[in-house]
Parts: C-alpha cells; sequence; structure tokens
C-alpha cells in the first residue's frame, strides 16, 4: 500500500499544470470536431429541403440542377451533403458572373 501511495506522489510531482492546461485544450478541440461530424450527417429540415426542390427546378444552373435531382432521389438529405449543394449553387453562380460579355463581329 505504501508503494502504491509513493508512486501517486511521484506521479503528481512530474505533471505540471501546463500538461494539463494541454490536455485539456485538446480535449475540448476534439468534442467540438466530433459534434460538428455528427451535425454534418442529420437530416436537413423541410425548408431546406424546400431550397433543394427549388434548386432543381432552376435550368440556369444545369450542374447545381443535376445534383439536386439527385439529392431528391434520397430518403434523407444530410447537412453536409446540402451544404456541398449550395456551394455549388454558389460556385456556379460566380461563374456565370464571371464570363465575358458576348462579341458579335
Amino acid at each position: 500500500m505504501h508503494i502504491a501511495i509513493q508512486k501517486i506522489a511521484q506521479l503528481k510531482s512530474e505533471i505540471k499544470l501546463e500538461d494539463v492546461y494541454n490536455v485539456l485544450i485538446v480535449s475540448i478541440i476534439v468534442i467540438i470536431l466530433a459534434l460538428a461530424l455528427i451535425a454534418l450527417h442529420r437530416p436537413i429540415s423541410v425548408h431546406q429541403f424546400e431550397n433543394v426542390t427549388k434548386l432543381s427546378s432552376q435550368a440556369n444552373h444545369p450542374d447545381t440542377q443535376a445534383m439536386a435531382l439527385q439529392l431528391m432521389q434520397q430518403p434523407e438529405v444530410a447537412y453536409g451533403q446540402y451544404f456541398r449543394l449550395l456551394q455549388a449553387h454558389q460556385l456556379e453562380t460566380t461563374r456565370a458572373n464571371q464570363l465575358p460579355p458576348f462579341q458579335v463581329d
């Protein structure tokens, strides 16, 4: 019993407060990342599914439209897929706005 108490006391003397803080910070970051991953796999709400439906009917952006049609065929749409769709829509909209004007010769 005395040996166990000595080992615990020795372990306490080797641990520094900075190490405890580092472990605490790392554990908080891991918890935040885990919660974010869980949130990305949750299904989207009805309002967001209506946005997917609207994007699937827009012929202005064919890539986004095709992606939205694929998402509508799934039984549940995760937030990660929904965010990918919105990013694709934004990139396609930006690309369409950056095209040079049509010149007739």
